[in-house]
């Protein structure tokens, strides 16, 4: 029988770390924009004292306007994405640990990568070989599978909603994400419908992977608990 305590610890490790890492560099970025803003404000006084020519101005404001976007915009889409993508692989390593613990510990005649489907179809699957008691109509199933969907996103056609597939799914996911942002928790649709992943929005995606890998953790231990009243 697996020991749940060592599964648990085994399953958790990495997610500290990812949270870590988004706090750090959450923090860097912001650090970096207020440094620019302040230096452009230095800039800005020192130009309209040089009374410059009005076309000259114009180039200016545009060139630090795009500087602007960058520290505001550009880059914390790229690391929150990056980050979105680093986590969901993650999630996906954990369930191959719990398949292949499965497997050893049920002596299940198949390995879930012969099932199949799509990783969440697969794993899903390979819980139910196991006889393990899940709910797949939960909220934390179903962002996971939404999670799915996004991920394809960034990583096939760049965060682009617009021709991804399932892009009926993608648009309503990510247009009710962006309702719940008085929350402070969702998504942003930026021009030509790219996602754009705000903090909160990745912190709440460790806590749900988390919550559903307890899940499985918890279904284990009351089947391991059944079958010792059983005997």
């Amino acid at each position: 029988m697996i020991l749940v305590g060592i599964f648990a610890i085994e399953l958790h490790d990495g997610f500290d770390e990812l949270e870590r890492y988004l706090s750090i560099t959450e923090e860097y970025l912001k650090k970096a924009e207020d440094n620019f803003e302040n230096q452009l404000q230095e800039q800005v006084k020192k130009f309209s004292s040089a009374e410059l020519p009005p076309e000259e101005l114009d180039e200016i404001n545009e060139y630090y306007g795009e500087q602007h976007w960058d520290y505001a915009e550009t880059f914390p889409r790229i690391l929150r994405s990056s980050f979105f993508v680093s986590a969901y692989s993650l999630l996906e390593h954990k369930m191959a640990l719990i398949c292949r613990w499965l497997k050893k510990d049920k002596q299940l005649p198949v390995s879930w990568s012969d099932l199949k489907g799509d990783t969440l179809d697969q794993f899903k699957l390979y819980c139910k070989l196991a006889s393990l008691d899940l709910s797949y109509n939960s909220q934390t199933w179903q962002e996971i599978q939404n999670y799915l969907r996004l991920r394809n996103c960034i990583v096939h056609n760049r965060g682009l909603i617009d021709e991804a597939r399932q892009e009926k799914e993608l648009h309503a996911y990510v247009t009710r994400k962006k309702i719940m942002q008085d929350s402070l928790l969702g998504l942003s649709i930026r021009p030509r419908n790219q996602v754009s992943l705000t903090e909160d929005f990745c912190k709440e995606v460790i806590k749900t992977m988390w919550e559903c890998l307890s899940n499985v953790l918890k279904a284990y231990e009351v089947q391991r608990q059944e079958q010792k009243t059983d005997t």
